[in-house]
This record gives structure tokens, sequence and C-alpha cells, in this order.
């Protein structure tokens, strides 16, 4: 006797290959799904963090129509990567292609910390010196009245300050015990001080700017001015 096609069938399909065909089907169609869903997910976060941090968005050039003032320095002393802020007015609301110069020199774009329309925070670059503060605003310039002094901490003399009184003070020398001879460079500064020098000249209302030591051999020593025990207002 013949059998019919569910016999067949039925003695065909055991129970396990039923079984094994169903698990590979279902590999088949979620792994591409699974597959599907992690790129859909990365997607999503991707432009999540796109939207969280914007760029910033420079309107065009509005320069200030008045000339711009720079009026004071926070800081008379400072080294390089030190951050600086020049306090004034008419600086523009953003750099655009306006520049500022620290220590005689000119500041990159990546040093500016802050620029606003009366305060602009700036580290002091690489190769300044000490010297001039100016900013030039869509070509106009905008000089500090003082002088920046920087040192280097990596030298080996120092010269300072020490405050007597409140209108006295004393030079000193720190590791320069083979100084013999030196040169001073003076400028005015508002604060009426009285500055007495190893020699004991009496010398007036005056600030450090630049000292040149030397020693017995005629060799000029490494040394940086510190005048950081008496605060000398430009």
């Amino acid at each position: 006797m013949s059998e019919n096609i569910y016999e067949r069938i039925h003695r065909t399909l055991s129970w396990k290959r039923i079984v094994g065909f169903n698990v590979v089907l279902l590999l088949i169609l979620i792994v591409p799904l699974s597959v599907r869903l992690a790129q859909q997910d990365t997607e999503n976060r991707s432009g999540s963090a796109g939207e969280l941090e914007p760029s910033p968005i420079i309107p065009p050039p509005n320069y200030p129509v008045n000339l711009p003032t720079l009026e004071r320095v926070n800081s008379f002393f400072g080294k390089t990567g030190d951050t600086v802020v020049l306090i004034g007015t008419n600086f523009g609301d953003y750099q655009w292609a306006s520049k500022v110069y620290v220590g005689s020199v000119e500041a990159p774009k990546e040093a500016v910390v802050r620029w606003s329309s009366n305060i602009i925070e700036v580290k002091i670059p690489e190769g300044a010196r000490s010297g001039k503060v100016w900013v030039s605003i869509n070509g106009r310039q905008a000089n500090w009245g003082g002088n920046l002094i920087l040192y280097d901490t990596t030298r080996g003399a120092q010269v300072g300050i020490t405050k007597i009184s409140a209108t006295q003070g004393r030079v000193f020398l720190i590791s320069a015990a083979s100084t013999k001879r030196g040169v001073v460079e003076l400028a005015y500064v508002s604060e009426p001080i009285t500055i007495t020098p190893l020699s004991g000249i009496r010398i007036g209302a005056i600030e450090i700017l630049r000292v040149e030591l030397y020693e017995s051999s005629g060799r000029l020593l490494p040394l940086f001015a510190e005048p950081l025990t008496l605060k000398l207002l430009p």
C-alpha cells in the first residue's frame, strides 16, 4: 500500500530537522536586523552630539564706529603661556580681522581666550619679550601706557624689589654671587616709590624693566626681573 503525501512528509521531516531549519531561518533574519539597529543607534548618537555642540556662528564684521581705547592690563608681569586681561572700549564683539599684540608680538588667534567689546583675554605668545601691549581694531590702534615685564623661570639669577615701607623699597639679587657690575633700564610709574639700589644711590619713582648683570669675566649672566614683592602700577 502506497503512502500518501502527509505520511511521506512526516517520515522525511523529523523533529530534529524541523528545529534545525527554524534555527537557521531565525539566524538569517535576526543578524541583518541587529546590524541595522546598531547602525541606526550610532547615527542617532552622532546626531545628538552634533546638536549638543553646534558650531559657533560668527556674524559678518561690524566694527565699532568710535576709536578703540586700551585703559589697562590686569598684570604688568608674566611668562609665556600666562593669560593677561586687556580692559578698554570699542574692541568689537568678535575678533574678526583685528589683532592684539602682547610683549611686542602679535598673538595668534588660538592664543585669544576671550574677545568682547571691552575685555580681551589672551595668552602671552611664544617669542614675546618685555615691552608694549596694544590692539589693532580694523587698522585703528590703541596702546597701553605701561610695559609688560616677562620673566623666564628656567633662568638663574633673579632681581627683585623688597618693600621697606609704604614709599620705599630695596633692590635685591638672588643666585648672582658672581655679579660685578650691572645696567638697569628704568621707567616712570604712577605710584610714588623710592628705590634704594645696592650702591645706595636714590633713583626716585621707577620701575625695573630690564636688568643686565655681568660676572667678573665680563660674561652676561642669565637672569629675569621679578619685581613682585612691591606692586608697581603702570
